[in-house]
């Protein structure tokens, strides 16, 4: 069994949906619109039911669906009437939502990321491809061309209220053969915006709750009080993003009762790396310790995720929060409704390594710091070492 990569929902072995390759005629598909809070135009679509084996007998069906809709078909998923990439399931899928208040650094953060993953397969001897066209372009226009390329700072996230924005589709990679079986990985972005004000809800946000992971990063300078406790050592930009507990607290709504790994990044960490270096200041022996998880970076050389080094960064980001003052909130990823708590991990990442000026990073380049951890972390609890 495998995941849609819109929905993220398990695709169900008992149906199977089909829809034109090349729509005669386009209407307005309920299906498709309510999962993406707009209208979404499709072709007709045709689902079969009872289907004992999809995997082997999607063939048979798509050639029925064929001949029903005249002309050549795609398989969609039959849950939210997503277009599935070729080969879909017959592979394995891990879902993966980004979420993060407006200007945490979000969208640089996964330009960085999925270089990253590329990098740290290729050790194994794999290779991260684009699963579908519309994927490879996806990635490149709207974060390597601007970063890489243009070495420039990225746009903030567009609002999902937008019926053009980009983040209705996921990214989507195949990580190749792992023991076996392809892999593949489909990453959501969330616009900050949307999570402040609560304009995600009902079938739009119930992505959520069906991820594998939910990478939730935070700017810490954005909390009121680490900036007061902070204030003597660091000079802060006075444009700020949006609070992250707002954030933080409709993302754990939105998960309800799933069971996705949750990460919660710190984000930009670099700036806080700075303060070791102010010898005056009360916070420099804790962030000038060489020893601590959190001023080092095993790199992309370890094969499989570290748990030992993992556990130890996340008591340590823990314990800096706390020393920090930052609020409860933060602190615990316990839902506000409910009080259910969440299987979680803190993560130091900073996906520049310097401060940026502004509105390029520095042109001697940039060293990401630790930003492939939480990704990592999640294939491992899928067992994907």
């Amino acid at each position: 069994m495998t995941k849609c990569p819109r929905c993220f929902r398990v695709l169900p072995t008992d149906r199977v949906s089909f829809t034109e390759d090349q729509p005669k005629q386009s209407s307005v598909d309920a299906v498709a619109s309510g999962f993406l809070g707009h209208e979404a135009f499709m072709g007709k679509t045709v689902t079969y039911h009872n289907v004992s084996s999809p995997p082997q007998g999607a063939p048979a069906l798509e050639e029925q669906a064929q001949r029903e809709l005249e002309g050549e078909v795609q398989e969609v998923c039959s849950i939210c009437h997503y277009r599935l990439p070729p080969g879909w399931r017959a592979g394995n899928a891990t879902c993966i939502a980004m979420a993060g208040a407006r200007a945490t650094g979000k969208s640089v953060y996964m330009a960085v990321l999925v270089k990253q993953l590329a990098r740290a397969l290729e050790r194994r001897g794999l290779e991260l491809s684009d699963a579908t066209p519309e994927s490879a372009e996806h990635y490149k226009t709207h974060y390597e061309k601007p970063f890489y390329e243009k070495r420039g700072l990225l746009e903030s996230t567009s609002s999902a209220v937008s019926d053009t924005s980009y983040q209705h589709d996921p990214l989507i990679f195949s990580m190749g053969i792992w023991n076996g079986v392809r892999q593949f990985i489909a990453i959501r972005d969330v616009a900050g915006e949307d999570l402040s004000e609560g304009r995600l809800k009902g079938l739009p946000g119930s992505f959520f709750a069906s991820a594998d992971g939910v990478l939730f990063l935070f700017d810490p300078f954005q909390v009121r009080e680490i900036r007061a406790a902070l204030r003597d050592d660091v000079e802060f930009d006075e444009q700020l993003g949006g609070d992250p507990r707002k954030a933080l607290g409709t993302v754990l709504r939105l998960i309800g009762d799933g069971n996705p790994s949750v990460a919660v990044l710190v984000s930009k960490f670099d700036a806080l790396h700075a303060v070791g270096k102010v010898t005056q200041s009360r916070w420099a022996p804790i962030m000038s310790n060489a020893g601590a998880a959190f001023c080092r970076d095993p790199g992309l050389l370890a094969d499989h995720y570290d748990e030992n080094d993992g556990y130890l960064l996340h008591y340590e980001v823990q314990s800096l929060l706390q020393k920090l003052e930052a609020p409860p909130s933060l602190r615990s990823m316990v839902n506000p409704d409910t009080g259910r708590g969440y299987d979680h991990r803190y993560f130091a990442v900073s996906a520049l390594g310097d401060s940026p000026l502004n509105p390029n990073f520095n042109p001697m380049g940039f060293a990401p710091f630790r930003c492939l951890d939480p990704l990592r972390w999640v294939l491992s609890r899928r067992g994907l070492q």
